[in-house]
């Protein structure tokens, strides 16, 4: 259009700027802008053919728009000659409709076969390259991230994100690998009012339940280490724990004190006070999740902060106890949001980071959340391990409804998992992961553990 305009003979008629007053020169502005719109159709996702076919006929849209209301003007206004609508939409629309929409068709099985090629040697793809090249280097050399150059992960391509991923796990974790299992200590009936929890009172999807037995937790216990996990962890629904189950908890706790198996706990907000006691107790870890960044945790929960959490957190590493602590996904907040959760855990030196898959319990607020996609699941997985290289990164809920198990995570930056069953859903039984551990070449007994 610039070099038309400009007097270069490419139009039908020659060039200048003129051409703007040939009452086809509407056509042109479509093409152009037509063009630009299909382009962008076709970048959001992959180039199947209803996509590629969905470009062309909103393209043909476009321009028979632009054509037919440029004409119509022209000739009222300019021309002094207004044209019927019928006879604008049958001789400038119609009549060409049926041809070009078997463009449409040749156009996309000609895309489908091309684009891809293409795109191998695109320059904006070659930058993007450059950049995940750029943040490996960083962090290979003991750098960090920023959120700025996090956030650049986002759009390089997934295959080589997660494979630089595992080139960084493997430079600073090796294959060491650290695979828990979870009791359900006490359940249901919890006062607060987390959006994605089926175990909140006020949602009224599962009953109070008890608190567990000497002999059940034992028996979980002692599975756990005959099955050689690193941890166990006990986990209670509620704020914050009555003073009389945190001693009933405690003792059970001391029992195995000394055992191969590391006795994690999930209490809720805990203070400084009583996270030193249950040091005494044998406690080695503890677990409390900060769910979302600080500015989207209110989205999700307005009974308690994300600075409450952080409190425990903190009282936690203070007290010399490995702290396990991430989020949640796919509970409406994007990949900027998962990223700034992340450097706030890099903040808070943790130990461990678990990634929960939303799994929409019925009667909550987020029932009818749209899942996320594997591939956008191991983007944040493989960004995670970028911006923690030294840290455990664990997929837990929701790995069993992958089509794999996880085990594409585990190929991209992730080292460590809940196996077993969850509080409200079923997970992967021991056996198998450890058959999936073993063959990717993962040690899951760690030296920590003697």
């Amino acid at each position: 259009l610039v070099l038309g305009l400009a007097g270069v003979p490419i139009f039908t008629k020659g060039g200048g700027i003129g051409y703007v007053l040939q009452p086809t020169f509407g056509y042109l502005i479509g093409f152009a802008s037509g063009a630009v719109i299909a382009a962008l159709i076709c970048s959001k996702g992959r180039y199947s053919y209803p996509r590629l076919v969905a470009a062309g006929l909103v393209n043909l849209i476009v321009v028979y728009a632009a054509g037919m209301i440029y004409f119509a003007l022209l000739m009222k206004f300019y021309f002094g000659k207004p044209q019927d609508a019928g006879y604008v939409i049958v001789n400038l629309c119609l009549i060409f409709l049926p041809m070009d929409f078997i463009w449409c068709i040749v156009s996309a099985v000609v895309a489908k076969r091309v684009l891809p090629v293409l795109y191998r040697h695109d320059p904006a793809k070659m930058l993007r390259i450059s950049d995940l090249y750029a943040s490996k280097c960083k962090v290979l050399s003991g750098g960090k991230l920023t959120e700025k150059e996090a956030r650049r992960l986002k759009y390089v391509p997934l295959g080589a994100l997660c494979s630089a991923a595992d080139e960084i796990r493997k430079r600073f974790m090796k294959d060491k690998f650290d695979l828990c299992a979870i009791v359900n200590a006490k359940n249901g009936g919890c006062g607060e009012d987390c959006k994605f929890c089926a175990q909140a009172a006020c949602y009224g999807c599962m009953d109070k339940g008890v608190l567990i037995s000497r002999e059940e937790y034992d028996n979980a216990y002692s599975a756990a280490e005959t099955e050689g996990l690193n941890a166990m962890s006990s986990v209670t629904a509620g704020k914050v724990l009555s003073d009389k189950d945190l001693k009933i908890l405690s003792d059970y706790y001391r029992a195995h004190e000394g055992g191969a198996t590391e006795r994690c706990v999930s209490h809720g907000l805990l203070t400084k006070e009583r996270i030193e006691k249950l040091k005494e107790y044998g406690v080695t870890r503890l677990h409390n999740n900060l769910e979302a960044s600080a500015e989207n945790f209110p989205k999700l929960c307005t009974t308690h902060t994300h600075a409450q959490k952080l409190e425990t957190v903190r009282a936690a590493k203070e007290a010399g106890l490995k702290v396990c602590s991430g989020g949640i996904i796919g509970a409406g907040e994007n990949m900027n949001d998962r990223i700034k959760l992340a450097l706030e855990l890099r903040e808070e030196g943790v130990y461990s980071v678990p990634v929960n898959v939303l799994m929409p319990r019925k009667g909550t607020p987020l029932e009818n959340a749209k899942p996320l996609s594997y591939d956008e699941i191991r983007r944040t997985v493989a960004i995670f391990r970028f911006i923690l290289p030294d840290v455990y990164i664990r997929p837990a809920a929701g790995r069993r409804e992958l089509p794999d198990n996880g085990e594409k995570l585990f190929k991209g930056g992730a080292n460590a998992a809940i196996t077993g069953d969850f509080l409200t859903a079923k997970g992967v039984a021991v056996s198998e992961d450890l058959k999936m551990f073993g063959k990717l070449g993962f040690t899951v007994r760690n030296d920590q553990n003697g």
